[in-house]
């Protein structure tokens, strides 16, 4: 019994939560039937006696729950852990004393000499494993099988903060929703600002229930579990411990949800701003996840804003459409006056300009869906890569949200883009691939403050990466591209404009210099 009692001691992280459970209470039984057969010290091994039967009690119920809900939490497992080393070492100390009261040799007995302090000692170590089990069996409950106070157990005693810990990851475990939103906030304000804390709540298991919080949650518990999870991701350490419970998989399933609310996509993009600003494989790790596209369908859908110029219609897409218009016009032109469509491009083509009609017909389809009362908004299918419009549902429910929240996501969208692209000449790629540049430009020119200065940091990023990657400079920054003019013709107003910000011009203008 005491080489297993050893090896339990040595290798409890290492045990399964069945042979964690069952093997104290192996060890419980033995202590009870040793203080049944004493021969001295009668009264205390009685008492002893009743505080183990309730041990073996509280043992059985433990090992119940855990099995009756095996597909389910079941046990928080890290204080489970903790406190069964703590309860086995209690019943050892127990188990040498018991032994001590059986008739033996009379040198025996009187070279292991025992006394009521012994007991007393004994006594107290059992109430504190009481006390722990109780403790856990509550915290590791819902509903009303849950106290509305558990408190501190013994076990933590000497560092509350571990307690505290422990009891609201539970709580977002096994919580009802309302209780998960309060525990995860709980937890976020006991990580905000305090290393310690944020160190114990990632090594206590507090990550995985609040990536689960955030992907299956109400919408204030989604919130509470993003805004925690921003206060962990404290350094790249952090960052890669939360990766390695699957963070960034987690973030793009919200950033590519039509349901999610806004609220939500905007914590979580400041956390991906925050992962990719900490860690460099971060970086990488949320691009092949498909958080570059995810976040610039969130801008492009969010860009579409009135342009004096060119009245409601005007967007993302009027730029692309009026810009193939201009071309085609040119080209026309070009052709000559006598040319019997050359003001009218959306004429029949006859068959020497029969390469003009599909530029002309997509130009018009476009625009007649830019002026229907319903414009498509554009998102991101994850698994094609490809613009899709939302569903009618979620476009109605995204429309009705308060504008400040529409602002806010578009500034943390353009902030995680400009951390994506930071020193990532792969990355600085991918985003020139979609309409990220023409949102930008839009951007500069319609916005201010805040997400005017993180457009013009995302683009002297790119900017930078093109500067050492040919390749880049030259499918992004060609002379004939709509991106590309769009983007140098409002860092030039940025440059000539009596009312910038003398910041974004000196950005502006060393953007332009490059």
């Amino acid at each position: 019994m005491e080489a297993n009692i050893e090896a339990y001691l040595t290798h409890y992280l290492d045990l399964k939560m069945e042979d964690l459970l069952a093997f104290p209470l192996q060890v419980a039984e033995l202590v009870r039937k040793g203080a049944e057969e004493a021969d001295s010290f009668r009264q205390e091994c009685s008492d002893l006696i009743n505080k183990v039967e309730k041990l073996i009690q509280l043992l059985r119920k433990a090992a119940r729950f855990e099995k009756l809900t095996a597909n389910a939490v079941g046990l928080y497992e890290r204080p489970t852990r903790r406190i069964m080393l703590e309860v086995l070492k209690a019943l050892e100390k127990a188990l040498g004393l018991v032994r001590k009261c059986k008739k033996s040799g009379i040198i025996k007995r009187v070279m292991t000499i025992t006394t009521t302090t012994d007991f007393r000692k004994v006594n107290l170590w059992l109430d504190s494993s009481i006390g722990d089990v109780t403790w856990l069996l509550n915290i590791s409950s819902s509903g009303d099988e849950r106290s509305e106070f558990a408190g501190l157990p013994p076990i933590a005693s000497t560092d509350p903060v571990l307690a505290l810990v422990w009891e609201q990851v539970s709580i977002v475990h096994v919580g009802t929703p309302e209780e998960k939103a309060d525990g995860a906030e709980y937890l976020g304000n006991l990580a905000k600002g305090n290393e310690r804390n944020v160190k114990i709540i990632i090594e206590e298991g507090g990550a995985a229930p609040l990536l689960r919080l955030l992907k299956e949650g109400t919408v204030p518990g989604q919130e509470a579990a993003a805004t925690a999870l921003g206060h962990l991701a404290t350094d790249k350490e952090r960052v890669q411990q939360l990766r390695n419970e699957g963070a960034s998989s987690v973030f793009t399933h919200i950033l590519s949800s039509h349901s999610t609310s806004m609220k939500v996509q905007l914590q979580v993009a400041r956390v991906v701003a925050k992962f990719a600003s900490l860690d460099d494989e971060a970086q990488g790790e949320l691009a092949s996840q498909g958080a570059i596209r995810l976040l610039v369908a969130l801008l492009a859908h969010q860009t579409n804003t009135v342009d004096s110029k060119d009245g409601p219609v005007s967007s993302i897409a009027a730029i692309v459409v009026r810009t193939n218009l201009t071309q085609l016009r040119s080209s026309t032109v070009v052709r000559g006056n006598n040319h019997p469509h050359a003001h009218n491009p959306y004429a029949s083509p006859s068959s020497s300009d029969a390469r003009v009609q599909p530029v002309a017909m997509a130009a018009s389809s476009v625009m007649a869906r830019m002026r229907s009362n319903n414009p498509p908004p554009l998102t991101e299918n994850p698994n094609s890569g490809r613009m899709v419009p939302l569903r009618q549902g979620s476009r109605a429910h995204r429309d009705l949200e308060d504008p400040e929240v529409k602002l806010g996501l578009k500034v943390e969208a353009a902030h995680a883009l400009w951390k994506l692209a930071a020193g990532n000449i792969k990355n600085c790629k991918l985003i020139t691939d979609t309409c990220a540049l023409l949102c930008f430009a839009k951007l500069m020119k319609h916005s201010g403050g805040e997400l005017k200065y993180n457009s013009v940091m995302a683009v002297m990023e790119i900017a930078a990466a093109a500067e050492s990657d040919p390749e880049l400079r030259r499918a992004a920054f060609k002379t004939n591209s709509p991106s590309a003019k769009a983007v140098v013709t409002q860092l030039l107003e940025e440059i000539m404009s009596e009312n910038g910000e003398p910041d974004l011009q000196v950005g502006a203008l060393s953007l332009h210099a490059s």
